[in-house]
């Protein structure tokens, strides 16, 4: 019955492909088979000294770092990060985190993390948007992990402008000071892991790690749907 409610929705609202734009086959979601299998991803699970992990080198003790895809500029894939981010697909979010997850699951990754952390949105900038997009992608990662999301311990204090015209440094001050760790957390002596939507200097995730690991949380992780190439 599910399906065939599926089929007429189908008939009158075709569902799109996010990278595209093709219409989908009934047995696909949010990306088209192409599109899906031809996704440029970074295959840092392979490699521990990828160039997300360089990021934080000396700045921040990071046990993996990884993110699904490389995006740049102008490419179709950065259109998909834009869909996820600012108009509407969290699902699209949470169904990518699922694919990483389900992707990896024969990977180590997942071994000894106990719990999953979304950095947070500012309680404005959430209300704005209506969803925190990092939280969807964290929350597909833990479907299919079976590992507890972790929300509303890390909480972002500050109200900040949009990042994505500032350089490198500004990006740094921009968020220090930013986050903050609620009283009595159950994080305390645990291995988080990190999510957010994208990397691109790493100032985001390097501010939340700090105040993650001055808390008390014994290792860190860090995972991002998205990773800009550098190069």
């Amino acid at each position: 019955m599910r399906d065939w409610f599926r089929d007429i929705a189908d008939f009158f609202f075709p569902r799109t492909c996010q990278v595209c734009d093709r219409v989908l086959l009934h047995n696909e979601n949010h990306l088209c088979t192409h599109c899906l299998l031809n996704m440029p991803r970074t295959e840092f699970v392979r490699d521990l000294d990828n160039s997300m992990a360089q990021l934080f080198y000396g700045k921040l003790p990071v046990q993996r770092a990884l993110a699904y895809f490389y995006f740049t500029k102008g490419s179709d894939y950065r259109t998909l990060i834009h869909r996820i981010k600012y108009h509407g697909e969290k699902e699209c979010g949470q169904y990518l985190g699922r694919m990483f997850a389900r992707e990896y699951r024969l990977d180590d990754i997942w071994t000894g993390i106990d719990y999953i952390v979304p950095v947070p949105l500012h309680r404005r900038k959430e209300q704005r948007r209506g969803y925190n997009q990092s939280e969807w992608i964290a929350r597909g990662i833990s479907q299919e992990t079976g590992i507890p999301l972790c929300c509303g311990v890390l909480q972002c204090k500050t109200h900040r402008q949009s990042q994505t015209q500032k350089g490198i440094y500004e990006r740094y001050l921009s968020t220090r000071n930013v986050f903050e760790l609620q009283p009595s957390s159950p994080l305390v002596g645990r291995h988080v892991l990190l999510v957010d939507d994208v990397v691109t200097t790493g100032a985001t995730l390097l501010s939340c790690g700090e105040v993650l690991l001055q808390g008390g949380v014994k290792q860190l992780s860090l995972f991002t749907l998205a990773a800009a190439r550098m190069t």
